[in-house]
């Protein structure tokens, strides 16, 4: 079963597919034996997946279908396949972010993994990352030659290769938002703390975001519904309920939204600036308010800054844990913990006196629109590609989207970046499904 109602089964949206599941339209075991099939085709060329469980994921698709069959269903989610980056516990697969002396696999699920679970998601298998500082296997699907970022290697390559619609990955840097930009698909990096990172291995505690990539807003928005709100395991999380998953578009007026004319353009090539500048033409042709918006110079300050509380974090959680059997396998950052601690509380404080720095820039727009990344992916699989673009907002905590904004003259996607005040993840996802309404979503890469 390839095709529902002359779509291609592997190109359905989350949304979709938990309707015409709900509907009776699609059994979800179906859904999971065409993906599968889908990655038995392409994974030899794209390598996305450390860990597939196939057989767990087809017995997961005939219980979830034989609930269906009975009118019974576990939530939004009913039947939805989705992949894991690896460095979140899955509960009976392995984790190989961690290097253990024998293979081990999770006693339990990570907390968005347990909420996607209740929701009715089917877990397909974890997807690739970097590990032990060597960068995946993982190639692009729109051009196999070149990477498909990093460090959500497996989940951009899986999503913009139709192995599955919607995957979790998790941002330190640009981690998320940039393989999505490099595949042609959605990602958001939501608010710290909107996402519980129970159960997911730490890189730098105060920077870590559980991100999701997907093909559509309303899709992520959806997932997002799921998965965020507070979690006692997780003191960092937000007091605050998940977003709604309806985004409700049909009451969205056209957003007013600011073009960044300093610090970001000077990164870019010159294919993802023209890229921006043509963007927002057509989203103010099409109704928007777009106004040019210059960062104060102190800005600068947030890459250094960034560098410096990762390195001193990672170093920390390093010297912590290769006390312990289980040392994480990931690059050696040693040197990072020469750092003086005065250092780091100085990089805290101008993190915080940022973010008062940007009161102003955010207060009359809707959102800022920059590049996602400087251009498109990278030729070679030997870096995961720059995430300079991506790690202020890292840095800052503020939720930030990546969207289609066309392809660059040798045919890879770029990606537009858009970024909102802290906590307007809804109204940051609303304003990125009405853009990406003028704009448009790329199609499936031509993989053959």
């Amino acid at each position: 079963m390839t095709t529902l109602g002359g779509n291609y089964i592997h190109e359905m949206s989350v949304c979709s597919i938990a309707q015409t599941v709900a509907e009776g339209k699609l059994k979800p075991i179906d859904l999971v034996e065409t993906l599968l099939s889908r990655i038995m085709a392409f994974e030899d060329q794209v390598q996305a997946w450390s860990h597939l469980d196939a057989e767990n994921a087809l017995e997961q698709a005939a219980l979830l279908t034989a609930e269906a069959n009975t009118g019974k269903l576990r939530g939004p989610l009913h039947g939805v396949p989705i992949g894991i980056k690896d460095e979140f516990h899955v509960q009976g697969m392995p984790t190989g972010l961690r290097n253990l002396k024998r293979p081990f696999t999770e006693p339990e699920d990570a907390t968005p993994v347990a909420r996607l679970r209740a929701a009715g998601a089917v877990i397909i298998g974890k997807t690739h990352m970097p590990v032990g500082g060597i960068m995946p296997p993982t190639r692009n699907p729109w051009n196999l030659h070149h990477t498909a970022g990093g460090t959500s290697s497996g989940s951009g390559a899986a999503v913009g290769a139709r192995m599955i619609p919607v995957a979790l990955g998790e941002q330190t840097g640009g981690s998320n938002l940039r393989p999505a930009a490099y595949c042609g698909v959605d990602a958001i990096k939501p608010t710290y703390g909107r996402i519980s990172r129970f159960g997911c291995l730490p890189f730098a505690w105060t920077m870590d975001h559980v991100g999701i990539i997907g093909l559509s807003m309303e899709d992520i928005a959806l997932v997002l519904s799921v998965i965020a709100g507070p979690d006692p395991r997780d003191p960092t999380t937000l007091p605050d309920p998940a977003p709604p998953a309806n985004l409700n578009l049909e009451k969205v007026k056209p957003p007013h939204i600011g073009v960044v004319r300093n610090f970001f353009p000077e990164r870019a090539e010159p294919a993802m600036q023209e890229a921006v500048e043509k963007s927002a033409a057509r989203l103010k042709e099409a109704g928007a308010k777009v106004s040019d918006v210059m960062f104060p110079e102190e800005f600068a300050f947030a890459w250094p800054s960034h560098h410096l509380i990762m390195s001193s974090e990672g170093a920390a959680f390093d010297t912590i844990t290769n006390s312990l059997d289980n040392k994480p396998n990931i690059q050696d950052r040693r040197p990072a913990s020469l750092i003086p601690a005065t250092y780091y509380m100085q990089a805290q404080r101008i993190r915080s006196w940022l973010s008062t720095k940007l009161i102003d820039v955010f207060q009359n727009v809707d959102a800022l629109l920059m590049p996602a990344a400087p251009g498109p992916a990278p030729e070679g699989i030997e870096s995961t590609g720059d995430p300079s673009l991506l790690s202020p907002w890292s840095l800052m905590g503020y939720p930030a989207i990546s969207i289609n904004g066309g392809l660059a003259p040798n045919g890879l996607p770029l990606g537009l970046q858009f970024v909102a005040s802290p906590k307007e993840d809804f109204r940051l996802l609303q304003l990125g499904a009405w853009c990406e309404n003028v704009l448009g979503r790329l199609p499936t890469p031509p993989l053959t």
